[in-house]
């Protein structure tokens, strides 16, 4: 994954983490754990796979968050989420997205004609 990438995808999953409840800023990614589960794309300078095992940490070295990404790649249009996700508050877990599947909230930036294609795969 390129930097450019890395950047998008970074700021897709932070703007993911809000519609959980988490606002804070300067969050940290921690990538040394990930796992490639499968599903790939070329875009901007880079290769992408949905990863498994990113952390999230906020500037005093405190889990934030930790899950499993996926995206949705059509063109030019890019979009990254949060597949699974664990929200934390002082190390203790306070939400837990344990569905697959994309969400309502991500389903709403999708275009609708990638939104049509996507149903008819899924469906």
């Amino acid at each position: 994954m390129g930097p450019k990438l890395r950047t998008l995808v970074e700021n897709d999953l932070i703007n993911d983490l809000r519609h959980y409840g988490v606002t804070k800023l300067n969050l940290k990614f921690d990538w040394s754990e990930s796992c490639i589960e499968g599903h790939n794309t070329t875009y901007l300078d880079g290769q992408l796979e949905n990863y498994s095992g990113i952390s999230v940490f906020d500037t005093d070295e405190k889990i934030i968050a930790d899950g499993w990404m996926e995206f949705i790649h059509r063109g030019q249009f890019f979009l990254a989420y949060w597949e699974f996700v664990t929200i934390w508050d002082k190390d203790k877990q306070v939400f837990e997205k344990k569905e697959p599947g994309i969400p309502e909230h991500i389903l709403r930036k999708i275009p609708d004609e990638i939104k049509t294609e996507i149903e008819r795969r899924v469906g």
